[in-house]
């Protein structure tokens, strides 16, 4: 197999990799600054209840609750396939070099069968 196939097998599915990790890492970025943002809001409504003891705090804080976990579900998805997309273009990776040695390994034995038939 030539460099050129090989290029064009790995190439593309290493590409795809690198995006996903790429747009992951910025999913990530942005969950860990939303996460960020709903831990404060959570502990100023925690001080809030803790101060009034009223039950529109204790809703709020529910809501404040469920977000920081829908968050943190976000968040462990992105880190996941930012994970898998660094899987997929060490795959590539691997898949390429691989498919590279193979290929040279297929034209020594098909020399070394020339030479023996000849």
């Amino acid at each position: 197999m030539t460099r050129s196939k090989i290029l064009a097998i790995c190439g593309p599915v290493a590409a795809a990799g690198l995006a996903l990790t790429v747009q992951a890492t910025f999913r990530v970025n942005g969950r860990t600054r939303d996460l960020a943002q709903a831990r404060a809001d959570v502990d100023a409504a925690g001080a809030s209840f803790v101060a009034t003891l009223q039950g529109e705090h204790a809703e709020r804080q529910r809501l404040l609750f469920e977000r920081r976990r829908t968050l943190a579900i976000e968040l462990a998805s992105a880190r996941r396939d930012r994970l898998l997309g660094l899987l997929v273009a060490a795959g590539a990776g691997l898949a390429g070099a691989a498919l590279s040695v193979m290929g040279r390994i297929s034209s020594e034995i098909e020399e070394d069968r020339r030479h023996v038939g000849g």
